[in-house]
This record gives structure tokens, sequence and C-alpha cells, in this order.
């Protein structure tokens, strides 16, 4: 099986933490996995993107294997597109994947992902946008055994995208997703705004949205949200 070559890098606390589009991301000392992991990755510069959703499926599959003394959490967690990890909503994890080149052109990616473990409270402004597994589930969660367990995974997916099963990871995130297709959504993209209904992913990972008019667009990169009827609108989730 493949081996991670560098081991990751974990903090009991950020004072810094981010996310994507530059979001602080609350990191409260001891409560939550913060954690890196360097790759050279051996992929097709247009697969990259799909190590995004793949280290969503990575953080979804540890969740919904968790276990206390009563057995599994039974946990309902979806994904928002790419990579936000949600439970009953609210956001549990977010990913963020940063590109730098070393010498001679060669690449080397950085996968950082932050997991509310077991956060009682949150600041005023995540308070009703975010979760931990302990609010969810009534109980703490050891965060030694929650890395391990999802470092495991990782290794798995990561070797499964390096030997070409890329088809394995887009398959996999759309079981996982309730964003795959048929989901009313709103996507903010630079000084635009689109709704639709999604209608799947690409080879990449791009995001596909069916448009009022018939129009198929693709989403590469930009913010989305969910929509609920309200008030005969859609309005954002």
């Amino acid at each position: 099986m493949f081996m991670l070559s560098h081991p990751p890098f974990t903090a009991d606390e950020q004072t810094a933490g981010r996310g994507r589009r530059e979001r602080v991301w609350h990191s409260s000392p001891g409560d939550g996995l913060y954690l890196s992991v360097l790759l050279r990755p051996e992929l097709v510069a247009n697969r990259i993107p799909l190590l995004s959703l793949m280290a969503a499926i990575v953080v979804a599959e540890a969740v919904k294997g968790m276990t206390n003394e009563g057995g599994r959490t039974s946990l309902e967690v979806d994904i928002k597109w790419p990579n936000d990890v949600l439970v009953n909503g609210r956001k549990l994890s977010g990913v963020l994947i940063e590109s730098i080149s070393a010498g001679g052109g060669a690449l080397r990616v950085i996968v950082g992902i932050g997991v509310n473990l077991n956060h009682q409270t949150f600041p005023p402004e995540l308070q009703e946008t975010a979760t931990s597994l302990a609010l969810e589930c009534g109980w703490l969660f050891p965060v030694t055994s929650f890395r391990d367990a999802l470092l495991d995974g990782f290794a798995v997916r990561y070797e499964e995208l390096r030997g070409g099963d890329w088809r394995g990871i887009l398959r996999r995130w759309q079981e996982l997703s309730s964003y795959a297709a048929g989901k009313p959504i709103v996507a903010y993209l630079d000084q635009t705004e689109l709704r639709g209904e999604t209608a799947g992913l690409t080879e990449t990972g791009a995001l596909l949205v069916r448009t009022a008019d018939g129009q198929l667009r693709q989403i590469v990169a930009g913010e989305v949200n969910g929509l609920r009827p309200e008030g005969g609108k859609n309005q954002p989730l």
C-alpha cells in the first residue's frame, strides 16, 4: 500500500487558521484536528483538482466510521462542492488545497484539513453555520484516533487516484454529496451570480449546473450554496 512520503503536520491550535477565499478558520486549542499533508502528486495537471474532492471524501468517511461504546455515530454526512463536509446542514470540516512549485518545475501540493471534533462553542459569526462532532453526538472524540483513521483513509484514496482510478473518486463523491445532481444552488463567481440545478461533475471535478434557460455551465472555482424555497423565491440555505 502507498505510504505518505512525508509525515503530516498537525497542531493543537492555529493562531491564523484560514480556509478557502481567505476566510478565517476557528481553531480552538485541543478541540479539533488541524492537519496539513505535503504531496508530490504524480498526476496530470487537469487531475490535480480531484485532490480537493478526494480530501472531502476522506473526511466524510472518517466521520461515518467513528464509533463509541454504543456503535457508530450514524450521522447524516453531506459534502458541499467542492470539499466542505456538513452535518445537519452545518459545516464540520473544510479543506484548503495549495500548490507550490519546486526546483525543476516539480509540483508540490499542500492539503490542509480542519475538522471540528470537540468544540462546544463557536464565535458569534459562526454559531449558525458551524458544528462539531461533540455537539452533534453528545460525547467527546479522541483527536489522535480520528487523525489516524483519517490518514489511513487518505493513503487508500490517494493510492487509488495515483493508480488512475479517478472515476472512483468522482463516483464516491457523488454518492456522499446531495450537491451532486438535482440540487438547486446559487454560485458566486467573482462578480457574478449563477443560479440553477446541479447536474453532476466533469472528469476534472468541476460542477455542472443547468440554468433556467437550459444552458449547462461548468463551475471550476467559486462559492456554492444550496437554495430553499422561501416566500415563493429561492433563498440561500
